[in-house]
């Protein structure tokens, strides 16, 4: 007996789209990427489910680690935007340091670490083992550790440094705006907010890029020129003419 060709395919169509329904039952099939961690079955979230792709605010979501937290641990930039800061981008501003005849990158797992000690949420780390003396020092003084955790963790510490030698971190920040406020320099990290801190006024801002200051003043100067078409670097002296 033939079987019309139209016939096979309904019964095929019907076969996988079944078999994709039981899947999705069981959540064995997602075409999504869920980007919440999972929780233990204490009811708590995951942190070895912390992943590079989560932003600051989202890791004060689930954990409720402050992004302030993290920030002012590691020495980031004040003005770090916890919305689109991710912790893969660490990556990209620190060096790597050698451990151990090894080398070490500060990055995701690093946090992991800091955040089970800061919430005191078990995480057993295959590659963590030394921390930011910075980060040690900010556990210490909100009393995060234990007198076994700090004594370990005073043994284990390496200087932090950054890629960029003008990054600004959350400890020098005030003091490097007030020092530089007589000879103020615009860089490509430069905000807008540093500009006017500097002795900028917001007519000389628009006297050089045409434009009004914008009330998101921890924009980047760069990032503001350019979205308007201006040359970053034509322009960026013309602050300090």
């Amino acid at each position: 007996m033939k079987i019309k060709s139209m016939h096979i395919l309904l019964a095929i169509i019907i076969i996988i789209g079944g078999g994709i329904l039981l899947a999705s039952e069981l959540d064995l099939y997602n075409t999504t990427r869920v980007k919440s961690p999972r929780k233990t079955v204490e009811g708590l979230y995951d942190v070895s489910d912390i992943r590079g792709s989560h932003t600051l605010e989202e890791i004060e979501k689930y954990y409720q680690l402050p992004a302030s937290s993290v920030i002012e641990a590691f020495g980031l930039r004040p003005d770090t935007n916890p919305k689109i800061f991710q912790l893969k981008d660490m990556k990209e501003i620190f060096k790597p340091v050698e451990l151990e005849g090894e080398e070490y990158i500060v990055e995701t797992d690093t946090v992991k670490v800091f955040t089970s000690l800061y919430l005191k949420i078990p995480y057993v780390s295959d590659e963590t083992f030394y921390l930011p003396g910075k980060t040690v020092d900010y556990l210490i003084e909100k009393d995060k550790l234990s007198g076994k955790e700090k004594e370990y963790w005073q043994g284990h510490i390496f200087k932090l440094e950054y890629l960029d030698s003008e990054y600004l971190t959350a400890s020098e920040f005030p003091k490097i705006v007030v020092e530089e406020a007589g000879g103020f320099k615009v860089t490509g990290r430069t905000t807008i907010q540093e500009l006017l801190d500097g002795g900028i006024t917001e007519e000389k801002f628009e006297e050089v890029t045409g434009f009004k200051v914008p009330e998101n003043k921890l924009v980047l100067v760069r990032d503001f020129v350019i979205d308007k078409g201006i040359e970053f670097g034509e322009i960026k002296d013309k602050f300090i003419e």
